[in-house]
């Protein structure tokens, strides 16, 4: 594991992950910038201007509700996985995990396995699997939500089918013992992975438990009320803005464009989720200006809060991150 850069006794980020959330925080700005400019300084500010800023408050409530509800989710998979922590303990390596949210695919979130076996001993092994079960029941979540958005709208069909495609691939390859055979017999005849070969067949092992049948479902109902809870957060955004989408069409647009930054694996979906956001609210009908600023406070409150709470608790809780922090 990544080691921990201590800085006149208090622990940074490990310095792989610190990178490539610097990495993270620096696309996005540039694209920001990109998207700002294509949109217009003057239209972008006019747009900005006639939002109704009392909004923001609700919509931060429904991304703290989704974090909220993810965090119940990672409770089950501790709980399932026989994971001796604490509940007070727990939330904050979870929202510390938050922080990483800008790394790809989201998997700087196995800082919450290093800091669970910081504190437990129990393996990463043991634990990684769980942020991999949390992002494929992310991604079973939105697919689900993309459905409810195209039967109510009666559109976006396409679209639902490849996305639906995907998600089950994935999950067939994860839950195969054919497919984890065949990995395991490549790593064996690579010799500088031939040692981790073990690891990787314990890890995959609790891998093949979190995606039993009822766990899988109750796992992807959280991730679908999860997630709803920041499509409300865009619609109420739109609502701010004057865009008269309704609920199920942002619920689409919201969940196809997350799953599109996701399934590209750019950090935070960064260029991907946004693209999608403002290429669909322009095909819609909305002024360039409109669809980037839309998609600027949809982003500031959903994935940039994320990040915000997580650099919050982790600089709260250094104790933690040098795994002296009380056990609660």
């Amino acid at each position: 594991m990544v080691p921990f850069v201590a800085a006149r006794g208090a622990l940074a980020l490990p310095t792989s992950l610190g990178r490539r959330l610097a990495i993270g925080i620096g696309l996005g700005a540039l694209f920001y910038l990109v998207l700002a400019v294509w949109a217009g300084w003057h239209d972008l500010r006019s747009a900005l201007g006639v939002f109704r800023w009392p909004l923001v408050v609700p919509v931060l409530v429904l991304s703290l509700g989704n974090y909220l509800v993810r965090f119940q989710r990672w409770q089950l998979y501790l709980r399932r996985s026989g994971v001796p922590l604490a509940t007070g303990l727990s939330l904050r390596i979870f929202f510390t995990g938050l922080v990483m949210s800008v790394t790809p695919g989201k998997l700087g979130e196995v800082l919450k396995a290093y800091l669970v076996k910081l504190h437990t001993g129990t393996p990463v092994s043991r634990t990684g699997p769980v942020v991999v079960a949390e992002r494929l029941t992310d991604l079973l979540a939105l697919v689900v939500l993309l459905f409810v958005g195209a039967l109510v709208y009666r559109t976006g069909w396409l679209e639902l089918v490849v996305s639906g495609a995907v998600a089950l691939v994935l999950v067939v390859a994860l839950a195969s013992p054919h497919a984890a055979s065949a990995v395991l017999h490549l790593l064996e005849r690579i010799g500088p992975a031939r040692p981790y070969v073990e690891r990787v067949e314990r890890a995959y092992a609790n891998m093949r438990f979190l995606l039993r049948p009822s766990l899988l479902v109750q796992a992807t109902l959280l991730g679908t009320l999860a997630w709803f809870c920041e499509c409300l957060g865009f619609a109420l955004v739109l609502h701010g803005l004057g865009v008269p989408e309704p609920v199920a069409r942002a619920t689409f647009i919201y969940a196809l464009s997350t799953l599109v930054g996701a399934l590209l694996l750019l950090p935070g979906g960064l260029g991907g989720t946004e693209g999608s956001m403002v290429a669909m609210l322009v095909a819609d009908g909305s002024k360039p200006a409109i669809a980037v600023a839309a998609t600027f406070l949809t982003r500031v409150a959903t994935l940039w809060f994320a990040v915000l709470l997580g650099a919050l608790v982790l600089l709260g809780n250094r104790r933690m991150m040098a795994g002296t922090a009380p056990n609660n």
